[in-house]
């Protein structure tokens, strides 16, 4: 309890009888026999001094200490609980192709005009991503074009994944090399795809961009990409 003269409820009844035996002495007894009233000062003083006492006693209860309170020992039901079997399930991280295809537009495959843009928007095939992964049969029977079309169209958007491959190389591999899948792509020579881009380019088999510019060592990385992904 918090140390003072109000802290325990003996005291305070003490020390109220006390103070009453006391007035009752010194106003009514006193006039009429001091020795009574002597006495009853005397109770009235050993309760002031019993109140003293408690209240004393309470600054020293021993205060219990947090520390040595032994914790409680786990139970059998404690040990047993169950355990969680759920596990987060690990998914890797899909990269994305660089180019962004499904938000380049399916018309923007060589020789995908405005016309068959429109027959393959039809069929549910939007952007060069979904053309990818298209068949080459139903391709060609959509846009009423002979199959080899339609495989090299889809060379062509398969070739723009790559990083180091643009539109305009992957229509130059197509057009000026054949080259209508990675494999053959990641077999072929760098000094031969060159020779065969620079003659289409001069004979004008291949349309590309003023300025369009080539190297041995730009065809080698397309090779090298394709390497990776066989």
């Amino acid at each position: 309890m918090i140390p003072g003269i109000l802290s325990d409820k003996r005291a305070v009844v003490a020390i109220i009888v006390g103070v009453i035996l006391s007035i009752i002495a010194y106003v009514f007894i006193r006039p009429i026999d001091r020795t009574i009233s002597y006495a009853v000062y005397g109770v009235a003083l050993i309760l002031l001094v019993y109140a003293c006492i408690m209240d004393i006693s309470d600054e020293f209860e021993p205060v219990a200490d947090t520390k040595s309170i032994a914790k409680p020992k786990p139970t059998v039901k404690d040990v047993l609980k169950p355990i969680d079997e759920h596990v987060e399930e690990y998914v890797p991280a899909v990269e994305a192709p660089s180019a962004k295809l499904s938000k380049l537009p399916i018309e923007t495959i060589e020789g995908i005009g405005e016309v068959y843009g429109k027959e393959l928007r039809g069929a549910g095939m939007i952007s060069v991503a979904d053309l990818m992964v298209a068949d080459a049969g139903k391709v060609a029977e959509i846009c009423d074009v002979n199959i080899a079309q339609a495989e090299r169209w889809i060379a062509m958007s398969m070739f723009a994944w790559l990083d180091e491959v643009s539109e305009e190389d992957a229509e130059a591999i197509v057009f000026a090399t054949g080259i209508t899948d990675l494999k053959s792509l990641a077999a072929a020579s760098a000094t031969d795809i060159h020779r065969k881009i620079k003659t289409a380019l001069d004979e004008g088999d291949v349309r590309v961009p003023a300025g369009y510019k080539f190297s041995i060592e730009k065809i080698q990385k397309w090779i090298d990409a394709a390497k990776k992904l066989i």
